[in-house]
């Protein structure tokens, strides 16, 4: 029941409106109750004003007329009644219409003070002013006067009040609770249209929520937009490294088929297929990490690099036998690479790999250590790379010899290895005549991570 954002605003909203409404209700009430009161109390002041403006005082004895000017006090049952106490609660005079009334004894009231209750009288309920009076310093010279009036015209008018006052205050709450449902309405349709946005991203017509949403749910958006952008970017990278692997595993593939035309297969050989082995099943499973991982969390190592060139190298010169390269190694056997050993196989092995395959008969490689930047550097003697074209070979599923859309992502890995270890990539003229691929890691930011 809840579980709806509606639901649970609605029942609060009923809650507060129903919470206000009798708080309201009630000081309403007992506010107008005060007010009537009140305007009593002042009625019965000006009556016992007029009624003390006819009283005389005379041998120590009150003087007061049989009838008085106010109509009311002469007529029986009619709501109006005035009673004289002497100091002993005597009644020593009183209206014709409190003549049946008893004395309502009251509590001891000094001179010149006002005190007021209320009793009933039968059916009858009476609200009574009382007002001590002297006509002299002796205690026979004080007296007390009793107004009462009939409490059935108030009490009528706090019930017709009443009745008055419910009937506003439940429009008032109606009003309050259409214009409140509206309002949910209104200020809840931003999440309907997430709603929306997300299904058409289910369905496929969007990739991402574009609308314009109010700024407490920009958060949301922002982090659902994140969790898209992740989700998009992993499916990237499973296809990614499943191209990957498979050009990873060429060069391996090429090295073992070579060797298996040979006429005969010796101890070497033999090595040297459990060598392309082993690396292909490191490069399945480094693959695999990354398709899970990216580049994050891959374990760093210190490793050397002069015996991981030689190794690649030598494998390149069967793969490229025909050609009868001549090889320069110029690596001082202190240089390490701080990271992983996969990622700098891929590295080294792609570009080593296009070096000797577009190259004519000479390589150069060159790699130096100095200043916590390790820079290595590949020359070859091919036909080099147009200047308008050295950043399009980056881009993933582009050859080097066809500059078309096909196999074509050696340098894309290499590119995208890079920049996990914010390393730069640099295409220039070689001075053997082709191209030179000059790589610089910051030797710092590998060992900080």
């Amino acid at each position: 029941m809840f579980n709806s954002l509606h639901i649970r605003l609605f029942v609060m909203t009923l809650i507060m409106l129903f919470a206000l409404a009798m708080t309201g209700g009630i000081l309403l009430q007992k506010s107008y109750s005060l007010v009537q009161i009140n305007a009593l109390k002042e009625q019965l002041k000006v009556h016992s004003y007029n009624l003390l403006a006819q009283i005389e005082y005379q041998d120590n004895q009150l003087l007061v007329p049989r009838l008085l000017p106010d109509q009311h006090f002469n007529d029986k049952d009619s709501g109006l009644y005035s009673i004289i106490l002497d100091s002993q609660h005597q009644r020593i005079w009183s209206s014709i219409s409190a003549i049946d009334l008893p004395n309502f004894t009251p509590n001891e009231i000094t001179v010149g003070n006002w005190q007021y209750s209320l009793a009933n009288n039968g059916e009858e309920e009476l609200f009574i002013a009382r007002y001590g009076v002297s006509w002299g310093e002796s205690r026979h010279s004080q007296f007390n006067l009793l107004l009462m009036a009939d409490m059935k015209t108030i009490n009528e008018d706090l019930n017709n009040y009443k009745k008055t006052l419910l009937i506003s205050l439940g429009s008032a709450a109606s009003f309050l609770l259409i214009m409140q449902l509206i309002i949910l309405r209104w200020g809840l349709n931003p999440l309907n249209r997430v709603i929306n946005d997300l299904k058409k991203i289910q369905g496929g017509e969007n990739t991402q929520l574009s609308g314009s949403y109010p700024k407490e749910l920009q958060p949301l958006t922002k982090n659902l937009n994140h969790l898209l952008e992740v989700e998009q970017s992993q499916r990237e990278r499973y296809r990614n490294s499943l191209a990957d692997l498979s050009h990873s595993l060429k060069t391996p593939i090429s090295i073992m088929t070579g060797i298996v035309h040979q006429d005969k297969i010796g101890l070497t050989e033999k090595n040297e297929l459990e060598t392309q082995l082993d690396k292909m099943t490191n490069t399945i499973r480094y693959q695999l990490q990354r398709a899970v991982n990216g580049f994050q969390g891959l374990y760093i190592n210190r490793i050397p690099i002069k015996p991981m060139v030689k190794s690649i190298t030598d494998a390149m010169q069967k793969v490229y036998s025909e050609k009868a390269l001549t090889i320069k190694l110029d690596i001082p056997i202190e240089c390490h690479f701080h990271g992983d050993e996969n990622d700098l196989f891929e590295v080294l092995a792609n570009l080593i790999d296009n070096a000797c395959k577009y190259g004519k008969k000479s390589i150069s490689i060159a790699i130096n250590s100095t200043n916590n930047i390790l820079i290595i550097e590949v020359h070859d003697d091919g036909s080099g790379i147009p200047k308008d074209q050295r950043e399009s070979i980056l881009t993933r599923g582009v050859r080097l010899d066809s500059m078309e859309v096909g196999q074509g992502m050696g340098l894309a890995l290499v590119k995208e290895i890079l920049q996990a270890y914010q390393a730069h990539l640099h295409i220039a003229d070689s001075s053997l005549g082709g191209t030179c691929f000059t790589i610089q890691f910051n030797t710092q930011f590998t060992n900080n991570n």
